[in-house]
């Protein structure tokens, strides 16, 4: 036995789709990670680490392009990472997107033992988001405690009408929670396009736990029985019932527009009414 069969072993248990079989071809304490594990995991961590992986790229196969011995107990592996993304991921749903993702590896072996001790891994996110369909945003850091940075979508339900009521809805939940989140929302959002109940058009946004939602209707009447009945009701009595977990938290709101100013223009005079705005206010 020697490195050679121990790195076989790793890269193997990979290709295996065994999460058990790659903390196995580590030392008890020995540690993996990549620019998406925050850190080094080892054991148990590792293990959903890897299952992770497997939920989300099922036919996930690594292809080794070279492994180089830089030491006795060190080596370099370059390789390309394949597959398709019909499962969640942790930061959302499927793409159904395919990846030919390259990286290396770095690798400590321990000859005590005959396993790899530390496995360091390099790949570019934004390739991997980029190949799944994705989008990559850069946003500043954040300047505690007043400022803090998300991201952010845009609803356009192709209705044209000057609103006459908006809602302000807000809910603080974990990031394991999110996807059930997504879920709702979509639910909701999907249904307020398929009826002509007053819905114009909405704005989401993300920042750290608290996940906003603004929402422009014709009427106040309109704006409260949508939040009170169909998807969104249900998400209420689902976020009541803990299943967004214990700790969430959240607010509804319903405002009517005290001043609506028309759409300027540069240049004086250049100043028109709402209604000839041609698309979505909000």
């Amino acid at each position: 036995m020697g490195m050679e069969e121990a790195l076989d072993r790793y890269f193997d248990a990979w290709n295996a789709h065994d999460p058990e079989g790659v903390v196995a071809s580590l030392t008890p304490d020995g540690t993996y990670e990549d620019p998406t594990t925050g850190g080094p995991l080892t054991g148990a961590a590792l293990a959903a680490s890897v299952s992770g992986v497997v939920t989300g790229f099922p036919d996930v196969a690594f292809d080794l392009v070279s492994c180089t011995p830089t030491s006795e107990t060190t080596a370099a592996a370059e390789w390309v990472m394949r597959g398709t993304n019909t499962g969640p991921m942790p930061g959302g749903p499927a793409t159904g997107g395919t990846i030919a993702l390259p990286g290396a590896d770095f690798l400590d072996y321990d000859p005590s033992t005959d396993r790899l001790a530390k496995v360091v891994g390099y790949f570019d996110t934004a390739t991997m988001l980029t190949q799944l369909g994705l989008r990559a945003h850069i946003t500043p850091v954040d300047t505690e405690p007043a400022m803090t940075f998300g991201y952010a979508l845009r609803i356009d339900s192709g209705r044209d009408a000057v609103p006459g009521a908006f809602t302000v809805t807000w809910i603080e939940i974990d990031p394991e929670h999110d996807d059930r989140l997504r879920e709702s929302t979509q639910a909701i959002v999907m249904e307020q396009l398929s009826e002509d109940a007053g819905y114009l058009g909405s704005m989401f946004a993300v920042i750290g736990r608290r996940h906003y939602t603004y929402t422009a209707w014709t009427t106040p009447e309109a704006a409260r029985h949508a939040l009170r009945g169909g998807a969104h009701g249900a998400a209420m009595r689902d976020a009541h019932g803990g299943g967004y977990g214990a700790d969430a938290r959240g607010i509804t709101s319903v405002w009517r527009p005290e001043v609506l100013n028309g759409i300027f223009h540069p240049g004086p005079g250049r100043s028109y009414e709402l209604a000839e705005l041609g698309g979505q206010w909000l």
